[in-house]
């Protein structure tokens, strides 16, 4: 009985974690960080030559898939490759730090040859001024809410997905979720994370 009591009370702690209470579109506009630009943070195991080179290749990254950078995102490669290698990969515009790292990292992982070490990140973007906030979302989703969420009336609920970026918003709450998931090319994690 007391294991019972154990694996539920540890289910709905992980459970509680992860499905976080809906904030109001009030709080969200004062944690949303302005979409006008991004800022660029490198690792600090870079040297100074391979900063050089990542900051040379955004702008090349952008020319090649006709898109801006944008936050949150990250590149990341295998040291033992040397930074410009196939194992170089980036992730962009997803809603946290975290989850464009795990991306950029997973996406270097499957590139790189099996022999090579553990890889790394070179660099994140991310807003300009970033600080930790209670409430991120990328930069598509940011523009969505400032400029469709928050001049509409009535119900409204904005969902998305933390793992693949995608995100929706609609008048109710079933319509969002619905149109949230059918951009995750089946990972089913959106939650609803502003409503009014």
């Amino acid at each position: 009985m007391r294991l019972i009591f154990a694996v539920l009370v540890s289910l709905a702690v992980v459970v509680g974690a992860s499905e976080a209470e809906p904030v109001s579109s009030a709080v969200a506009e004062a944690e949303l960080f302005n979409t006008t630009g991004i800022g660029l943070q490198l690792s600090q195991s870079l040297s100074e030559k391979e900063r050089a080179t990542i900051k040379a290749l955004i702008p090349l990254i952008e020319q090649q898939t006709g898109t801006k950078a944008k936050f949150y995102g990250a590149l990341a490669y295998a040291p033992d490759e040397g930074l410009i290698s196939e194992a170089l990969q980036g992730a962009f515009n997803f809603h946290t730090v975290d989850a464009a790292d795990r991306a950029a990292l997973a996406a270097c992982s499957a590139a790189k040859r099996a022999s090579s070490g553990a890889c790394r990140l070179a660099a994140r973007i991310l807003p300009p001024g970033y600080q930790k906030r209670a409430i991120s979302l990328s930069l598509d989703a940011t523009r969505g809410f400032f400029d469709v969420y928050v001049p509409a009336t009535g119900s409204k609920h904005f969902a998305i997905s933390e793992t693949t970026g995608a995100w929706a918003l609609a008048p109710s709450l079933n319509g969002a979720m619905r149109a949230c998931t059918q951009d995750t090319k089946g990972t089913n994690d959106c939650s609803i994370i502003v409503k009014d």
